[in-house]
C-alpha cells in the first residue's frame, strides 16, 4: 500500500510539471539564447484605445495619435518609482536613439501612470522629459486611467509602508510594443536589454 501510494504522488508530481509547461507563457528564444520578447500572457494580444493628457496638457488619442502603420512602446509606471520605471524609461530613450531614423520615426514611446493622483500634467512635464525628448507622459483624473490600466490588464497597486512617508505602487513591469490598432507585437520583460528590445523591434517595424 505504502508503494501505490508513492507511486500516485509521483504520477500527481509528473501531471502537475505537464500541466505547468502547458500553461505557462514561453519565452522567444533566439539563436543566442536571448530572449527579447515573450508571448502574450493567458492570450492577451489585443489591447483597447484610450484618451488620456500628455504631459504638455494636450489630448492624447491613441486612434488619432498613432497613425496607420505606425506603433508605440508602452510602459505603465509613476513618476516617484524609485528604481524599475526610471531603468525602463532609460531604456526607451536608448531604444530611440538605437533605431535607424527611419525605424523611430515610426515609433511613439508612451509613458503612461499608474498614479494619477500624484502624476498630475506639471508632475509628468518635469519628469518624462529628462529621460528622452521623444518620451510622451499620459496622465489623467483617476477613472480615465483606471479604466485604460483594466483595459490592458496591468497590475497595480497603493502601498502604504510605515517607514516610508508617502505611499508607493506595486504594478506590472512589461513593456508593450502595439501597432496603430492596439495589436500586441512583442512583450519585453525586466530582464530584456534595451539592445535586444531594439534588434527586435526594428524587425517588426521593417
Amino acid at each position: 500500500m505504502k508503494k501505490f501510494r508513492i507511486a500516485v504522488w509521483i504520477l500527481v508530481f509528473w501531471v502537475a510539471v505537464g500541466f505547468l509547461a502547458l500553461t505557462l507563457p514561453k519565452d522567444n528564444t533566439d539563436q543566442n539564447g536571448q530572449t527579447p520578447a515573450i508571448t502574450p500572457v493567458a492570450g492577451f494580444n489585443q489591447g483597447a484605445h484610450f484618451t488620456l493628457t500628455d504631459h504638455n496638457g494636450n489630448s492624447f488619442h491613441s486612434d488619432l495619435n498613432i497613425a496607420d502603420g505606425e506603433y508605440a512602446l508602452l510602459f505603465f509606471g509613476f513618476t516617484h518609482c524609485p528604481a524599475i520605471c526610471p531603468t525602463e524609461l532609460q531604456k526607451m530613450a536608448i531604444i530611440m536613439d538605437t533605431l535607424p531614423p527611419e525605424a523611430s520615426a515610426k515609433l511613439t514611446p508612451l509613458f503612461i501612470t499608474i498614479d494619477p493622483e500624484r502624476d498630475t500634467v506639471d508632475m509628468m512635464k518635469t519628469y518624462v522629459p529628462q529621460f528622452h525628448e521623444g518620451i510622451i507622459g499620459l496622465t489623467g483624473d483617476t477613472k480615465s486611467v483606471h479604466k485604460v490600466l483594466n483595459d490592458w490588464k496591468v497590475f497595480f497597486s497603493k502601498v502604504n509602508d510605515p517607514a516610508y512617508t508617502e505611499y508607493t505602487m506595486d504594478h506590472s513591469t512589461y513593456s508593450y510594443l502595439i501597432d496603430d490598432t492596439m495589436s500586441i507585437k512583442g512583450i519585453y520583460r525586466l530582464q530584456n536589454t534595451a539592445d535586444q528590445m531594439a534588434a527586435h523591434i526594428e524587425k517588426i517595424l521593417n
